[in-house]
Protein backbone atom coordinates (compact mmCIF):
# COMPACT_ATOMS: atom_id res chain seq x y z
CA UNK A 1 0.00 0.00 0.00
CA UNK A 2 1.18 3.51 -0.85
CA UNK A 3 0.90 5.65 2.28
CA UNK A 4 2.36 8.89 0.93
CA UNK A 5 3.08 10.56 -2.39
CA UNK A 6 5.25 13.67 -2.55
CA UNK A 7 5.43 15.76 -5.71
CA UNK A 8 7.90 18.55 -6.43
CA UNK A 9 7.52 20.76 -9.51
CA UNK A 10 5.08 18.23 -10.98
CA UNK A 11 2.63 20.05 -13.25
CA UNK A 12 0.54 22.39 -11.04
CA UNK A 13 2.29 21.40 -7.81
CA UNK A 14 5.35 23.29 -6.61
CA UNK A 15 5.67 20.99 -3.61
CA UNK A 16 2.83 18.90 -2.23
CA UNK A 17 2.53 15.87 0.02
CA UNK A 18 -0.41 13.46 0.02
CA UNK A 19 -1.09 10.93 2.76
CA UNK A 20 -3.05 8.13 1.12
CA UNK A 21 -5.51 5.94 3.03
CA UNK A 22 -7.24 2.66 2.12
CA UNK A 23 -9.90 4.81 0.41
CA UNK A 24 -8.74 8.16 -0.97
CA UNK A 25 -11.21 10.51 -2.64
CA UNK A 26 -9.94 13.26 -4.96
CA UNK A 27 -12.43 16.00 -5.72
CA UNK A 28 -12.69 19.71 -6.42
CA UNK A 29 -13.13 22.21 -9.20
CA UNK A 30 -11.63 21.54 -12.61
CA UNK A 31 -7.97 22.10 -13.37
CA UNK A 32 -6.68 22.27 -9.79
CA UNK A 33 -4.63 19.07 -9.55
CA UNK A 34 -6.87 16.04 -8.96
CA UNK A 35 -5.69 14.28 -12.09
CA UNK A 36 -2.07 15.29 -11.57
CA UNK A 37 -1.72 13.11 -8.48
CA UNK A 38 -2.97 10.09 -10.44
CA UNK A 39 -0.81 11.01 -13.43
CA UNK A 40 2.34 10.98 -11.32
CA UNK A 41 1.71 7.31 -10.51
CA UNK A 42 0.74 6.47 -14.08
CA UNK A 43 3.96 8.06 -15.37
CA UNK A 44 5.95 5.62 -13.24
CA UNK A 45 3.71 2.72 -14.14
CA UNK A 46 3.94 3.10 -17.91
CA UNK A 47 7.71 3.64 -17.85
CA UNK A 48 8.11 0.52 -15.71
CA UNK A 49 6.04 -1.59 -18.10
CA UNK A 50 8.02 -0.33 -21.08
CA UNK A 51 11.33 -1.06 -19.36
CA UNK A 52 12.55 2.53 -19.04
CA UNK A 53 12.24 2.81 -15.28
CA UNK A 54 14.44 -0.18 -14.51
CA UNK A 55 16.70 -0.41 -17.57
CA UNK A 56 17.27 3.11 -18.85
CA UNK A 57 18.47 6.51 -17.69
CA UNK A 58 15.60 8.26 -19.44
CA UNK A 59 11.82 8.35 -19.11
CA UNK A 60 9.34 8.63 -21.96
CA UNK A 61 6.72 11.33 -21.42
CA UNK A 62 4.74 10.79 -24.62
CA UNK A 63 4.43 7.00 -24.60
CA UNK A 64 0.65 7.33 -24.29
CA UNK A 65 -0.03 3.81 -23.01
CA UNK A 66 -1.52 5.23 -19.81
CA UNK A 67 -0.96 8.98 -20.20
CA UNK A 68 0.72 11.44 -22.54
CA UNK A 69 2.55 14.24 -20.73
CA UNK A 70 4.00 15.49 -24.04
CA UNK A 71 7.29 17.11 -22.96
CA UNK A 72 9.17 18.68 -20.06
CA UNK A 73 7.47 22.03 -20.51
CA UNK A 74 4.10 20.40 -19.79
CA UNK A 75 5.52 18.22 -17.02
CA UNK A 76 7.31 20.89 -14.99
CA UNK A 77 5.69 23.43 -12.68
CA UNK A 78 5.78 26.69 -14.64
CA UNK A 79 7.19 28.80 -11.78
CA UNK A 80 9.81 26.27 -10.71
CA UNK A 81 13.07 27.76 -9.43
CA UNK A 82 14.91 24.56 -10.38
CA UNK A 83 13.98 22.43 -13.38
CA UNK A 84 13.95 19.15 -11.49
CA UNK A 85 10.69 17.26 -11.14
CA UNK A 86 10.50 14.80 -8.24
CA UNK A 87 8.01 12.00 -7.72
CA UNK A 88 8.39 9.91 -4.61
CA UNK A 89 6.19 7.57 -2.66
CA UNK A 90 6.37 5.68 0.61
CA UNK A 91 4.84 2.28 1.33
CA UNK A 92 3.24 1.01 4.52
CA UNK A 93 6.60 -0.35 5.73
CA UNK A 94 8.07 3.14 5.54
CA UNK A 95 10.22 2.35 2.49
CA UNK A 96 10.62 5.41 0.27
CA UNK A 97 11.27 5.53 -3.48
CA UNK A 98 12.21 8.71 -5.32
CA UNK A 99 12.58 9.59 -9.00
CA UNK A 100 14.25 12.89 -9.95
CA UNK A 101 13.58 14.01 -13.53
CA UNK A 102 15.71 16.58 -15.34
CA UNK A 103 13.15 18.91 -16.96
CA UNK A 104 15.62 21.62 -17.99
CA UNK A 105 14.97 21.22 -21.74
CA UNK A 106 11.36 22.34 -22.39
CA UNK A 107 10.71 20.35 -25.57
CA UNK A 108 12.46 17.18 -24.34
CA UNK A 109 10.19 14.12 -24.52
CA UNK A 110 12.69 11.64 -23.07
CA UNK A 111 14.26 13.42 -20.08
CA UNK A 112 17.10 12.06 -18.00
CA UNK A 113 16.23 10.83 -14.53
CA UNK A 114 17.88 9.30 -11.49
CA UNK A 115 16.46 7.02 -8.84
CA UNK A 116 16.99 7.11 -5.09
CA UNK A 117 15.84 4.25 -2.90
CA UNK A 118 15.52 0.49 -2.69
CA UNK A 119 15.42 -1.35 -6.02
CA UNK A 120 12.65 -3.60 -4.67
CA UNK A 121 10.04 -1.13 -5.89
CA UNK A 122 9.08 -3.69 -8.55
CA UNK A 123 7.31 -5.62 -5.79
CA UNK A 124 4.87 -2.74 -5.19
CA UNK A 125 1.28 -3.25 -6.48
CA UNK A 126 1.68 -0.22 -8.76
CA UNK A 127 4.28 -2.10 -10.80
CA UNK A 128 2.72 -5.56 -10.76
CA UNK A 129 -0.42 -7.30 -11.94
CA UNK A 130 -2.03 -6.19 -8.68
CA UNK A 131 -2.92 -2.86 -10.29
CA UNK A 132 -6.22 -1.89 -11.91
CA UNK A 133 -6.84 1.48 -13.54
CA UNK A 134 -9.95 2.80 -15.29
CA UNK A 135 -9.71 6.23 -16.81
CA UNK A 136 -12.53 8.70 -17.32
CA UNK A 137 -12.72 8.03 -21.07
CA UNK A 138 -14.23 4.56 -20.82
CA UNK A 139 -15.53 2.60 -23.78
CA UNK A 140 -19.28 2.93 -24.28
CA UNK A 141 -21.68 0.42 -25.87
CA UNK A 142 -20.30 -1.45 -28.90
CA UNK A 143 -21.65 -4.09 -31.28
CA UNK A 144 -18.68 -6.25 -30.40
CA UNK A 145 -15.72 -6.25 -28.04
CA UNK A 146 -12.28 -7.66 -28.72
CA UNK A 147 -10.88 -10.44 -26.59
CA UNK A 148 -7.50 -8.73 -26.95
CA UNK A 149 -6.69 -5.05 -27.00
CA UNK A 150 -5.16 -4.31 -30.40
CA UNK A 151 -2.64 -1.78 -29.07
CA UNK A 152 -2.24 -3.09 -25.57
CA UNK A 153 1.01 -1.64 -24.30
CA UNK A 154 -0.20 -1.75 -20.74
CA UNK A 155 -0.71 -4.46 -18.17
CA UNK A 156 -4.10 -4.06 -16.56
CA UNK A 157 -6.66 -6.81 -16.89
CA UNK A 158 -9.69 -4.75 -17.93
CA UNK A 159 -7.92 -2.27 -20.20
CA UNK A 160 -7.68 1.36 -19.12
CA UNK A 161 -10.96 2.14 -20.90
CA UNK A 162 -12.65 -1.00 -19.63
CA UNK A 163 -12.50 -2.38 -23.18
CA UNK A 164 -11.51 -5.86 -22.00
CA UNK A 165 -14.32 -6.14 -19.44
CA UNK A 166 -16.50 -8.47 -21.58
CA UNK A 167 -13.48 -10.72 -22.20
CA UNK A 168 -12.77 -10.82 -18.47
CA UNK A 169 -16.42 -11.67 -17.67
CA UNK A 170 -16.46 -14.48 -20.23
CA UNK A 171 -13.28 -15.98 -18.79
CA UNK A 172 -14.59 -15.65 -15.22
CA UNK A 173 -17.85 -17.39 -16.12
CA UNK A 174 -16.10 -20.16 -18.09
CA UNK A 175 -13.64 -20.90 -15.30
CA UNK A 176 -16.21 -20.53 -12.50
CA UNK A 177 -14.02 -17.83 -10.98
CA UNK A 178 -14.67 -17.00 -7.36
CA UNK A 179 -14.47 -13.56 -5.80
CA UNK A 180 -11.32 -12.96 -3.79
CA UNK A 181 -13.00 -11.24 -0.87
CA UNK A 182 -16.00 -12.69 0.99
CA UNK A 183 -17.28 -9.21 1.83
CA UNK A 184 -18.09 -8.86 -1.89
CA UNK A 185 -20.82 -11.49 -1.56
CA UNK A 186 -24.03 -9.60 -2.20
CA UNK A 187 -26.59 -9.75 0.65
CA UNK A 188 -29.23 -11.34 -1.62
CA UNK A 189 -26.84 -14.20 -2.42
CA UNK A 190 -25.64 -14.51 1.15
CA UNK A 191 -29.24 -15.09 2.28
CA UNK A 192 -29.99 -17.83 -0.25
CA UNK A 193 -30.22 -21.31 1.26
CA UNK A 194 -30.71 -22.96 -2.14
CA UNK A 195 -27.07 -22.54 -3.21
CA UNK A 196 -23.88 -23.85 -1.64
CA UNK A 197 -21.26 -21.77 0.13
CA UNK A 198 -18.94 -22.31 -2.84
CA UNK A 199 -21.57 -21.08 -5.30
CA UNK A 200 -22.11 -18.01 -3.16
CA UNK A 201 -18.54 -16.97 -4.00
CA UNK A 202 -19.22 -17.07 -7.75
CA UNK A 203 -17.82 -13.97 -9.42
CA UNK A 204 -20.49 -14.06 -12.12
CA UNK A 205 -23.40 -14.43 -9.69
CA UNK A 206 -22.16 -11.61 -7.48
CA UNK A 207 -21.39 -9.35 -10.43
CA UNK A 208 -24.98 -9.62 -11.62
CA UNK A 209 -26.35 -9.21 -8.10
CA UNK A 210 -24.41 -5.96 -7.66
CA UNK A 211 -25.38 -4.85 -11.16
CA UNK A 212 -29.03 -5.39 -10.23
CA UNK A 213 -28.63 -3.56 -6.93
CA UNK A 214 -26.77 -0.61 -8.44
CA UNK A 215 -29.00 -0.12 -11.50
CA UNK A 216 -32.20 -0.72 -9.56
CA UNK A 217 -33.68 -3.43 -11.78
CA UNK A 218 -33.21 -7.17 -12.24
CA UNK A 219 -30.51 -7.55 -14.82
CA UNK A 220 -27.65 -9.80 -15.88
CA UNK A 221 -24.74 -9.21 -18.24
CA UNK A 222 -24.29 -11.93 -20.85
CA UNK A 223 -21.32 -12.59 -23.10
CA UNK A 224 -21.69 -14.47 -26.41
CA UNK A 225 -18.85 -15.52 -28.70
CA UNK A 226 -18.89 -13.96 -32.18
CA UNK A 227 -15.62 -15.43 -33.44
CA UNK A 228 -12.17 -16.31 -32.09
CA UNK A 229 -11.33 -12.64 -31.54
CA UNK A 230 -14.61 -10.98 -30.57
CA UNK A 231 -17.52 -11.28 -28.18
CA UNK A 232 -20.91 -9.60 -27.87
CA UNK A 233 -22.14 -7.98 -24.67
CA UNK A 234 -25.86 -8.19 -23.95
CA UNK A 235 -28.06 -7.47 -20.96
CA UNK A 236 -30.98 -9.64 -19.92
CA UNK A 237 -33.70 -7.61 -18.22
CA UNK A 238 -36.43 -9.11 -16.09
CA UNK A 239 -39.72 -7.50 -15.20
CA UNK A 240 -42.23 -5.57 -17.29
CA UNK A 241 -39.74 -4.96 -20.13
CA UNK A 242 -38.07 -8.36 -20.06
CA UNK A 243 -35.78 -9.78 -22.71
CA UNK A 244 -32.19 -9.93 -23.88
CA UNK A 245 -30.86 -6.74 -25.43
CA UNK A 246 -27.61 -5.78 -27.11
CA UNK A 247 -25.43 -3.30 -25.22
CA UNK A 248 -26.18 -0.90 -28.09
CA UNK A 249 -29.90 -0.93 -27.27
CA UNK A 250 -29.81 -0.07 -23.57
CA UNK A 251 -28.67 3.01 -21.67
CA UNK A 252 -25.04 4.08 -21.46
CA UNK A 253 -25.14 3.52 -17.70
CA UNK A 254 -25.23 -0.25 -18.23
CA UNK A 255 -21.96 -0.36 -20.16
CA UNK A 256 -20.26 2.37 -18.12
CA UNK A 257 -21.01 0.84 -14.72
CA UNK A 258 -19.99 -2.69 -15.67
CA UNK A 259 -16.19 -2.10 -15.80
CA UNK A 260 -16.36 -0.32 -12.44
CA UNK A 261 -18.23 -3.20 -10.80
CA UNK A 262 -15.95 -5.81 -12.39
CA UNK A 263 -12.81 -3.87 -11.39
CA UNK A 264 -13.91 -3.80 -7.76
CA UNK A 265 -15.07 -7.42 -7.58
CA UNK A 266 -11.93 -8.54 -9.42
CA UNK A 267 -9.64 -6.87 -6.88
CA UNK A 268 -8.08 -8.72 -3.98
CA UNK A 269 -6.58 -7.56 -0.70
CA UNK A 270 -3.31 -5.74 -1.38
CA UNK A 271 -4.28 -4.59 -4.88
CA UNK A 272 -4.19 -0.95 -6.00
CA UNK A 273 -7.37 0.24 -7.72
CA UNK A 274 -7.58 3.68 -9.36
CA UNK A 275 -10.87 4.78 -10.93
CA UNK A 276 -11.68 8.12 -12.51
CA UNK A 277 -15.30 9.30 -12.47
CA UNK A 278 -17.04 6.04 -11.50
CA UNK A 279 -20.31 8.00 -11.51
CA UNK A 280 -20.42 8.54 -15.29
CA UNK A 281 -23.88 8.06 -16.85
CA UNK A 282 -25.39 6.73 -13.62
CA UNK A 283 -28.52 7.73 -11.71
CA UNK A 284 -27.77 9.31 -8.29
CA UNK A 285 -28.95 6.21 -6.41
CA UNK A 286 -26.63 4.05 -8.52
CA UNK A 287 -23.74 6.40 -7.81
CA UNK A 288 -24.32 6.08 -4.07
CA UNK A 289 -24.29 2.28 -4.37
CA UNK A 290 -20.97 2.45 -6.23
CA UNK A 291 -19.63 4.51 -3.32
CA UNK A 292 -20.71 1.76 -0.93
CA UNK A 293 -19.03 -0.96 -2.99
CA UNK A 294 -15.80 1.07 -3.13
CA UNK A 295 -15.90 1.35 0.66
CA UNK A 296 -16.39 -2.41 1.06
CA UNK A 297 -13.35 -3.05 -1.15
CA UNK A 298 -11.16 -0.60 0.76
CA UNK A 299 -12.22 -2.06 4.09
CA UNK A 300 -11.20 -5.52 2.84
CA UNK A 301 -7.64 -4.45 2.01
CA UNK A 302 -7.82 -3.04 -1.52
CA UNK A 303 -6.21 0.39 -1.80
CA UNK A 304 -8.73 2.54 -3.66
CA UNK A 305 -8.04 5.96 -5.21
CA UNK A 306 -11.07 7.65 -6.77
CA UNK A 307 -11.37 10.90 -8.66
CA UNK A 308 -14.95 12.13 -8.67
CA UNK A 309 -17.26 15.11 -9.02
CA UNK A 310 -20.18 13.22 -7.48
CA UNK A 311 -21.67 14.11 -4.12
CA UNK A 312 -23.57 10.82 -4.40
CA UNK A 313 -20.33 8.81 -4.48
CA UNK A 314 -19.24 10.76 -1.41
CA UNK A 315 -22.57 10.16 0.32
CA UNK A 316 -22.41 6.44 -0.45
CA UNK A 317 -19.05 6.37 1.33
CA UNK A 318 -20.43 8.44 4.23
CA UNK A 319 -23.32 6.00 4.63
CA UNK A 320 -20.84 3.13 4.57
CA UNK A 321 -18.98 4.74 7.46
CA UNK A 322 -22.22 5.15 9.41
CA UNK A 323 -23.17 1.51 8.71
CA UNK A 324 -19.66 0.48 9.83
CA UNK A 325 -18.80 -1.03 6.46
CA UNK A 326 -15.58 0.98 6.70
CA UNK A 327 -13.89 2.98 9.47
CA UNK A 328 -13.87 6.76 9.21
CA UNK A 329 -10.12 6.51 9.84
CA UNK A 330 -9.72 4.58 6.58
CA UNK A 331 -11.10 7.37 4.38
CA UNK A 332 -9.16 10.40 3.17
CA UNK A 333 -10.68 13.28 1.17
CA UNK A 334 -8.63 15.79 -0.79
CA UNK A 335 -10.57 18.80 -2.05
CA UNK A 336 -9.29 21.59 -4.26
CA UNK A 337 -11.28 24.82 -4.21
CA UNK A 338 -10.65 27.97 -6.20
CA UNK A 339 -7.85 29.43 -4.09
CA UNK A 340 -5.21 31.03 -6.29
CA UNK A 341 -2.42 28.91 -4.84
CA UNK A 342 -4.36 25.70 -5.45
CA UNK A 343 -3.99 24.56 -1.85
CA UNK A 344 -5.98 21.49 -0.94
CA UNK A 345 -8.40 20.99 1.94
CA UNK A 346 -8.90 17.71 3.77
CA UNK A 347 -12.48 17.43 5.08
CA UNK A 348 -12.98 14.48 7.42
CA UNK A 349 -15.85 12.04 7.83
CA UNK A 350 -16.71 11.30 11.46
CA UNK A 351 -17.96 7.96 12.79
CA UNK A 352 -21.57 8.98 12.10
CA UNK A 353 -20.86 9.80 8.47
CA UNK A 354 -20.93 13.55 9.01
CA UNK A 355 -18.45 15.87 7.30
CA UNK A 356 -16.36 17.79 9.82
CA UNK A 357 -15.96 20.89 7.64
CA UNK A 358 -17.50 22.16 4.43
CA UNK A 359 -15.07 24.36 2.48
CA UNK A 360 -16.56 26.69 -0.10
CA UNK A 361 -17.55 24.80 -3.29
CA UNK A 362 -17.22 21.44 -1.57
CA UNK A 363 -20.41 19.78 -2.85
CA UNK A 364 -22.47 22.82 -1.83
CA UNK A 365 -24.10 23.61 -5.19
CA UNK A 366 -27.40 21.87 -4.39
CA UNK A 367 -27.81 23.78 -1.13
CA UNK A 368 -26.76 27.10 -2.67
CA UNK A 369 -29.12 26.63 -5.61
CA UNK A 370 -31.96 25.73 -3.27
CA UNK A 371 -31.37 28.91 -1.28
CA UNK A 372 -31.48 30.95 -4.51
CA UNK A 373 -34.82 29.36 -5.38
CA UNK A 374 -36.42 30.25 -2.05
Amino acid sequence: MITNVELTNFKCFEKESFDLYPLTLLTGINGMGKSSLIQSLLLLKQNYENGYLQNQDRLKLDNNSYIDLENCEELCYRKAAEQNVCVDFTNKKGVKYKWIIDASIPDEKDPLFKFEGNESYNEEPLFSGDFIYLNAERLGPRKSYSLFSQNRNYNTKLGIQGELTPAYIQQAATKNQEIYIEDYIHPTIKEKVSISDIEKKSFYLNMNAWLTDILGRRISADIDTIDKDNVKLSFTLRGSASGKFSAMQVGFGFSFSLPVIVAILGAKSGDLLIIENPEAHLHPSAQAKIGELLAIAANAGVQVIVETHSDHILNGIRLSVKKKLISSDAVKIFFWGDEENGSKKEPRIDINGRITEWPSKFFDTWENTLMDLL
